[in-house]
C-alpha cells in the first residue's frame, strides 16, 4: 500500500462516513427467508416450456414478467406470488 493512501487512512476519523451520508436514505439489509416449498418442473421441449411459461404468465402472474433476465438457460426460477419491486417503494422522510 502507498504510503500516500495509508497515511490517508490512518488520519480518517471513525465518524468521518456520517459527513458524507448527510440526508442518504436508509437501507435494510434484511435476510430474505427460504421458501417453504420448492417446486420443479421438466420439460422435454423448448415449445412445452414456453406454453407453460405463457399460462403461468397470464394466469397466475397477471401478465407480469415471470422470470428477470438473470436467469440461466436451462434453469429458472421465480418467487408466487412475485415480490414487490424496489421500484415500487418510495422513500418517505418522517421528520421534515
Amino acid at each position: 500500500m502507498s504510503k500516500l493512501i495509508q497515511g490517508f487512512l490512518m488520519n480518517l476519523d471513525e465518524n468521518d462516513w456520517k459527513e458524507h451520508y448527510k440526508e442518504m436514505p436508509e437501507y435494510n439489509n434484511e435476510k430474505k427467508p427460504e421458501p417453504l416449498i420448492i417446486a420443479i418442473f421438466k420439460f422435454r421441449t423448448k415449445e412445452d416450456f414456453d406454453e407453460f411459461h405463457k399460462v403461468v404468465k397470464e394466469k397466475l402472474y397477471n401478465g407480469n414478467k415471470v422470470f428477470d433476465g438473470m436467469q440461466r438457460k436451462g434453469k429458472k426460477q421465480s418467487w408466487f406470488p412475485l415480490p414487490l419491486r424496489p421500484s415500487k417503494f418510495k422513500y418517505v422522510d418522517d421528520e421534515k
